[in-house]
């Protein structure tokens, strides 16, 4: 009964359109009160335990390489040499969008960053150039997706650090799917492109692509520097993190000298003020994990699932629509810290791999991404294109498609996550 009473506090929160750290807070601090064997001197304890945590320092380093990336011309440079690339198949800038995303996301590692960032350009581009506003933002916030599927990945490291999962292998995981999920909005870009005739750009001169290529060549190192570093064991994740955030302030400030000191300033103290956000959701959710985990509500669901559910493949189909719900109502760092203790009693009872259900928890949580009510990148894209959430809605549709495909293709194929981390690591 008092759980009850507490999370139905936390859902009246979130109706009101309180912050989801204010609800998560609420519904513990209800919970304390109405149930007194819990001293309320655990709320401390178990935030400061949910933060003193090495693998979530790579957290504030690959929010500050997102920051940097947008901030520093970085961004525009990457665009200009996808445009260059592809712009002159059908669907050009819907392609464009789709390759800068996957660039974008061997820096930041943060779909909301693709989408804040890149957004802003490649939406202006493919409205001045004749497309509708829909097919734009509905491009933008799908393609925004792969940067948490493709190393890095902050949900990714999250995940690592709570389950006790190799980050590196989880990194490596991601990248085949991830790389799926750009292949199919792709085949959709076209399709779409082709029915709708919209226009396609002119034909870049190897000269252009040539040129635009050296210029984005300094950032579009960011990630092989990442992925070699961790493979070579020359540095763990937390620490490519550094590297990469350092490495990206050199690019801005010696190479491409778009930001100055001032600049690096005003960077320094909004990637503290979004890691000071993410946080505070991880020690808010983390209180209100441990209390489900100290009502034995994990291993109460882990032996009735069990012994209910006998087909691993039944398991995942529910596993997956309660993580899309979880994905729609709560915002990604939340949901990650609630659902992962909650859920590896019955993944690992059930012979699922960590990794595996890695990546399946956060392609999930992407989808929530562009689903109302809770969807971030939903809100950044339309607000961008100045479109309502109805009309995002409808041009949504087709690439929400895309990544339902690939999360049911993920889910009964383990190999296409598995594969490449075994192959390097066993």
């Amino acid at each position: 009964m008092p759980l009850a009473l507490a999370l139905a506090s936390g859902v009246a929160l979130l109706i009101l359109s309180a912050p989801i750290a204010i609800a998560l807070m609420a519904t513990t601090i209800v919970f304390l009160l109405l149930d007194p064997q819990v001293p309320m001197t655990v709320v401390g304890q178990k935030i400061f335990a949910a933060m003193d945590s090495f693998p979530l320092m790579a957290v504030p380093f690959f929010i500050l390489v997102g920051q940097v990336m947008n901030s520093g011309g970085i961004t525009d440079r990457i665009f200009v040499f996808a445009s260059n690339l592809v712009g002159h198949v059908r669907g050009g800038l819907g392609h464009v969008n789709i390759l800068s995303s996957v660039l974008m996301s061997g820096m930041s590692g943060s779909a909301v960053a693709d989408a804040a960032g890149l957004g802003q350009v490649e939406i202006k581009a493919m409205v001045k150039q004749g497309y509708d506003r829909e097919f734009s933002a509905a491009v933008t916030a799908a393609s925004a997706t792969i940067g948490p599927i493709i190393p890095p990945s902050i949900p990714l490291v999250i995940y690592g650090s709570i389950a006790g999962v190799s980050v590196s292998q989880l990194l490596l995981a991601g990248l085949i799917p991830g790389l799926l999920v750009a292949v199919g909005l792709i085949v959709v870009t076209y399709i779409l492109s082709k029915r709708r005739n919209y226009p396609v750009s002119r034909r870049a001169s190897l000269a252009e692509i040539r040129t635009s290529f050296v210029t984005a060549f300094p950032a579009l190192m960011t990630p092989v520097v990442l992925v070699a570093g961790i493979l070579s064991g020359i540095f763990t994740p937390t620490e490519a993190s550094a590297v990469a955030a350092l490495y990206s302030i050199a690019i801005a400030m010696l190479v491409y000298r778009e930001v100055g000191v001032a600049e690096l300033g005003r960077i320094l103290v909004e990637t503290a003020q979004i890691t000071g956000t993410i946080f505070f959701i991880i020690g808010a959710a983390a209180v209100l994990s441990w209390i489900f985990t100290w009502l034995n509500i994990p291993q109460q669901l882990a032996g009735f699932i069990s012994g209910s559910i006998e087909q691993q493949w039944i398991l995942l189909i529910l596993i997956n629509l309660f993580l899309l719900l979880l994905g729609c109502i709560l915002e990604v760092n939340a949901a990650l810290i609630l659902a992962t203790p909650l859920l590896m009693p019955m993944i690992q009872t059930a012979g699922i791999h960590p990794v595996h259900f890695g990546i399946i928890l956060v392609v999930n949580l992407m989808i929530g991404l562009i689903t109302p009510p809770v969807g971030l990148n939903m809100y950044i894209v339309s607000a961008i294109a100045r479109i309502s959430i109805p009309q995002f809605l409808r041009g949504i549709a087709p690439f929400a498609a895309v990544l339902l495909v690939v999360l049911a293709l993920l889910t009964f194929w383990p190999a296409l996550s598995l594969w490449l981390p075994q192959l390097v690591f066993e």
